[in-house]
């Protein structure tokens, strides 16, 4: 009689082990689920607002050149300083990339995959 007890107490035990190993790994896929559509939102947020950044910096530049062309009385000097100003913005960028572009991404990366 023991022996039915043991065995019907150790079916019950595994099962109820099934049950919770299935919803554990239900309730890691909707945290892995929301934290990568929590990331994705943001990174789509800020590939927007770089969008609208860019347009409000190639805008105002063309305006910039404009002006400064007519004081210098030469449009394509104008045009060329400005070139330069983004070239010499490029290199900066370029030699401290890691710190300027890869930490602030990699850090708001693993926040929202961690938060």
């Amino acid at each position: 009689m023991k022996t039915n007890e043991f065995i019907a107490s150790t079916s019950e035990t595994v099962e109820y082990a099934k049950i919770y190993v299935e919803q554990q790994v239900n309730y890691f896929q909707l945290e892995a689920s929301k934290r990568l559509a929590k990331t994705t939102s943001n990174l789509v947020t800020v590939a927007i607002i770089s969008f609208l950044a860019f347009m409000v910096i190639l805008f105002l530049s063309i305006a910039i050149a404009f002006l400064v062309g007519s004081y210098w009385q030469s449009y394509g000097l104008a045009f060329l300083l400005l070139t330069g100003i983004y070239a010499l913005a490029a290199t900066i960028i370029y030699f401290f990339k890691k710190q300027i572009v890869t930490k602030p991404i990699t850090t708001m990366i693993i926040k929202n995959l961690l938060d």
